[in-house]
C-alpha cells in the first residue's frame, strides 16, 4: 500500500490467530522480564550500596537516575515508534535496557552503576510500544485482551523479582552474580523482539518535533529531581526551589511550543480533551498511592515490633513474600479487567478499581497488627491496581487517534510515573514529620496517615472515572473512527 493512502481503520489484525497469539505471548515474556527486572533491584540495593561503599544519599539518585531516564524517554521513544514503527523503537529500547543491565550486574564503582541505571531508563517505553503493537495486529477486543495480559505479566513480574532476589541471596553471596540473573533474562527478550515480533503497519504523519522533546525532558526532568530530592535537599532550600522554577518554566515553554507546531510530539489538545484528560488524571492519582506508599510498606514489614511496637521485622525475603499475594491479585485483576469491560464498560470498571483500592487503604489504616490483616487488605488493593491498570491503558487505545496509540499511552505512563514521584516525596514528608521524639523514626501513626492518604487519592480515581466520556465510534462497530492522518505500510 502506498504510503500517501489513508488507513482503512485504527488497527489491522495479524496474519492468523496462532501468529497474533504467538506474538502476544512473546510480548508477555518481554513484559514479564521487565518487572522481574524491575522488581530485582530494588531489594539489592542496599547490598549493592554496601559492596561499592555507596553512601545512603548517593543510592538514591541510583533511583532517580532511572526515574529522570524513564521520564525523558517514555514520550520521546512513543511518539518515534507512532512515526516510524513500534518494533524499531521496541529493538532499540531492549537493547539499552541489556545494556544497561550488564553494566549494573558489572558496575565497580558508583559511576558505571549510575549509567547502567540511565540506560535502563527506556524500560518505562516498551509497554507503550507494545501496546502500539498489539493495537496494529488485533481489533479492539483482543487487543484490550492482550493489554491485560501485559499488564499482569509486569506486574506479577514486580513481585517475583522480589521473591527471586530474596531467593538467590541465600545461595549466591555475591550481590553482582544475582543481578546477572535479570541482565541474561534481557539479553534473551532482545532476541525475541529482533527476531519473532513483527513490525506495526500503521505509521504518523509529520517529523519529529525535537525542540518540544527537549523542553520536554527539561522540564520533566528538573521537576522530577526536585520532587525526589526534596525530602534530602530541603523543600526550600534554593537547589530545589531553582530546580521546580527551571522545570516550570520550561513546561510553559513546551505547551505553548506544542501548541503552535504542526506535527508536535504531545498533541495537547487531545490530552486535554474530555476522552482523555479524566484517564491521565486517574492515572496520575493511581501512581500516587500504587508507587508513592511503597517504600512506607516495605518500611513497616521490616519494623521490629519488639522495639517499635508495630511492624513484623521481616528480612528481604519475607517482605517479598507478603508482597506476592497482593501481585496475584493484581494478575487476576488485569486479567479479568477486559471480560469486565465487554460486560460493564472501562468506566465501571476504573470506577470499581477505584472503590476496591478507597476499601484496601481502609482496611490496613484500621487493621494492621497481624500479617494476614496487610496482606488480605493488600489483596484487595491489588485487585484494584490490576483493574485500573488495565482498563486505563484500554481507554486510551480506545479513544487516542490510531496513528498516535505509542505516545498517548506513553503520556499514560508519564502521569503514572510523576504521581509516583509526587506522592513518594509527600509520604516521605508525612514520614519524616510523624518520629518518635528525639529520633528519626517514625511513629505508627505515620504509616497510617499515608495508608488514609491512599484511600483518599484512591477516591480520586472514582471520581475520575465518573466523568470520562463514551469514546466516538465508526457506525455501529463500537470501533474507533479511523483518522484522516495515518497511514498504514508494508
Amino acid at each position: 500500500m502506498s504510503r500517501n493512502q489513508p488507513a482503512a481503520g485504527p488497527a489491522r489484525p495479524g496474519a492468523g490467530g496462532a501468529s497474533v497469539a504467538a506474538v502476544v505471548g512473546f510480548l508477555v515474556f518481554v513484559e514479564l522480564v521487565s518487572g522481574i527486572t524491575q522488581g530485582m533491584l530494588p531489594t539489592l540495593l542496599p547490598h549493592l550500596g554496601a559492596v561499592l561503599d555507596i553512601s545512603a544519599g548517593k543510592l538514591g539518585w541510583v533511583r532517580t537516575a532511572q526515574l529522570l531516564a524513564a521520564a525523558i524517554s517514555v514520550p520521546i521513544f512513543s511518539r518515534l515508534g507512532d512515526m516510524y514503527g513500534h518494533r524499531k523503537l521496541l529493538r532499540i529500547a531492549v537493547l539499552c535496557l541489556a545494556l544497561g543491565s550488564i553494566l549494573v550486574a558489572c558496575a565497580p564503582n558508583f559511576g558505571l552503576l549510575l549509567v547502567g541505571r540511565i540506560l535502563q531508563g527506556p524500560l518505562a517505553a516498551l509497554l507503550p510500544l507494545e501496546i502500539g503493537l498489539v493495537r496494529d495486529r488485533l481489533n479492539p477486543e483482543g487487543a484490550r485482551s492482550a493489554i491485560g495480559l501485559l499488564i499482569g505479566a509486569l506486574t506479577f513480574g514486580a513481585s517475583a523479582g522480589m521473591v527471586v532476589a530474596g531467593l538467590l541471596s541465600k545461595t549466591i553471596s555475591n550481590v553482582h552474580g544475582i543481578l546477572w540473573v535479570p541482565a541474561i533474562a534481557v539479553v534473551l527478550c532482545a532476541g525475541v523482539v529482533f527476531f519473532l515480533v513483527p513490525e506495526s503497519t500503521t505509521r504518523a504523519r509529520g517529523s519529529v518535533d525535537w525542540a518540544g522533546a527537549g523542553l520536554l525532558s527539561v522540564g520533566l526532568g528538573a521537576l522530577l529531581l526536585a520532587i525526589a530530592q526534596g525530602p534530602d535537599w530541603g523543600w526550600t532550600a534554593s537547589s530545589t526551589l531553582a530546580f521546580f522554577a527551571l522545570g516550570l518554566i520550561a513546561m510553559a515553554v513546551w505547551v505553548l511550543v506544542e501548541l503552535r507546531v504542526p506535527a508536535p510530539l504531545i498533541d495537547i489538545r487531545l490530552t486535554v480533551s474530555r476522552g482523555l484528560a479524566p484517564v491521565y488524571t486517574a492515572s496520575f492519582t493511581l501512581g500516587a498511592a500504587l508507587f508513592g506508599s511503597q517504600t512506607a510498606a516495605l518500611l513497616f514489614f521490616s519494623s521490629p515490633p519488639e522495639k517499635l511496637g508495630y511492624g513484623f521485622g521481616y528480612d528481604a525475603l519475607g517482605i517479598a513474600w507478603m508482597m506476592l499475594p497482593s501481585s496475584a491479585s493484581a494478575f487476576a485483576g488485569s486479567t479479568l479487567a477486559p471480560r469486565l469491560t465487554r460486560a460493564i464498560g472501562g468506566r465501571t470498571v476504573l470506577t470499581l478499581s477505584g472503590m476496591a483500592m478507597t476499601v484496601g487503604y481502609v482496611i490496613v489504616a484500621f487493621a494492621h497488627a497481624e500479617p494476614w490483616q496487610v496482606v488480605l487488605a493488600n489483596c484487595v488493593i491489588g485487585l484494584g491496581n490490576g483493574l485500573a491498570l488495565s482498563a486505563l491503558p484500554a481507554l486510551v487505545l480506545d479513544t487516542a487517534p490510531a496513528e498516535r496509540t505509542a505516545i498517548a499511552t506513553g503520556v499514560f505512563n508519564s502521569s503514572k510515573t510523576l504521581g509516583g514521584s509526587v506522592g513518594g516525596a509527600v509520604f516521605a514528608a508525612v514520614l519524616t514529620a510523624i518520629t518518635f521524639q528525639g529520633t528519626e523514626v517514625p511513629k505508627e501513626s505515620a504509616y497510617t496517615t499515608v495508608w488514609w492518604c491512599c484511600a483518599g487519592v484512591s477516591i480520586l480515581v472514582t471520581a475520575a472515572s465518573l466523568i470520562l466520556v463514551k469514546p466516538k465510534t465508526a457506525s455501529g462497530s463500537g470501533t474507533p473512527a479511523a483518522p484522516p492522518a495515518s497511514v498504514s505500510v508494508g
